[in-house]
């Protein structure tokens, strides 16, 4: 199966839906999914860190592991990570070491930094060079994308972006 934009995009704004969902549940806002060439999606991991006292319980490394699990353990050759933020450090590492193809990323990490996830100084700790990375990495912006981050900082915080700042330029 060829991945389509639209069928991508689909994915990711139901990603970012479960997102939602899960702040408003008081977890944090990143979720991954894995999509295969064979059509395979795999459930939505969610950033299980709090819930699990598991520092790796990464949104995108527990969508991996139920990938790994769900197609008997080898590599995840071939497949592509949908994250609704762009993956830290240990993220991109594990993705690059069991095989990933393609990550496709609703937000930046420069952009997540603004909301106050700045994880990006996890990156030289793995080796990991944004601008040069092994495997293709594609923007897929999608309507809300920004929501499950404005959620959480509003929960949080009790303060929301201003409308015209350039957290929320161009994502409505």
């Amino acid at each position: 199966m060829s991945w389509t934009d639209a069928a991508l995009a689909s994915l990711m704004a139901d990603a970012v839906q479960f997102g939602v969902r899960h702040v408003e549940g008081g977890g944090l806002p990143f979720v991954g999914v894995l999509v295969g060439e064979d059509g395979y999606v795999s459930t939505p991991g969610v950033n299980l860190v709090r819930e699990s006292g598991d520092p790796t319980a990464h949104a995108e490394i527990v969508a991996m592991r139920a990938a790994l699990r769900d197609r008997d353990g080898g590599d995840l050759a071939g497949t592509r990570l949908l994250a609704t933020g762009e993956p830290c450090g240990l993220c991109y590492r594990f993705a690059l070491d069991h095989g990933v193809g393609r990550v496709h990323v609703a937000v930046d990490a420069d952009t997540v930094a603004a909301y106050g996830f700045d994880y990006r100084g996890s990156y030289p700790a793995f080796r990991i060079d944004r601008s040069a990375l092994p495997v293709p990495v594609h923007r897929l912006p999608v309507a809300r994308a920004l929501e499950p981050f404005e959620r959480f900082r509003l929960l949080a915080t009790g303060r929301r972006a201003h409308p015209f700042s350039p957290l929320t330029k161009g994502t409505a």
